[in-house]
């Protein structure tokens, strides 16, 4: 809720600055070092925060068991590190990414998925941007 409030202030600012005779206002970014790649172009007028560097996927395999263990922050203008929400376990099959399962996550921005699997296969995970943060998408592991 902080946050959003914050993202809020930042717009307010951003829409007085245009309306008082500025010609253009954007909002300040962090540059953090972020080892995920960027699904897509998104605009960082509308997305100002960066993916954190620790955010990634972990996955610890038993027999045909498989825990996925997540983690998805960013962080945003006083240099605070944010939970991300909402996070997509995607599978390589046929030649195509396709959704295993969307991950809810706890407030600071860590989760777990288990599934059971007897072939091995790709796996990734994909954040999807939002007018907040930029997304991305982590490199593909085999299990």
């Amino acid at each position: 809720m902080k946050n959003l409030l914050r993202f809020a202030a930042i717009t307010i600012a951003s829409t007085a600055l245009i309306a008082g005779g500025a010609v253009s206002a954007t909002a300040s970014t962090v540059a953090a070092p972020a080892p995920v790649s960027i699904a897509g172009t998104v605009d960082t007028a509308a997305a100002p925060y960066r993916i954190h560097g620790s955010t990634g996927v972990r996955y610890i395999k038993r027999g045909k068991k498989i825990t996925f263990k997540l983690k998805a922050r960013y962080v945003d203008d006083a240099g605070n590190v944010v939970g991300i929400r909402r996070a997509k376990i995607e599978i390589f099959k046929g030649g195509k990414w396709k959704t295993a399962k969307n991950v809810h996550l706890k407030a600071n921005g860590t989760g777990k998925y288990k599934r059971t699997d007897k072939k091995r296969h790709k796996y990734r995970m994909t954040i999807k941007p939002t007018s907040v943060y930029q997304g991305g998408s982590t490199f593909s592991f085999k299990i």
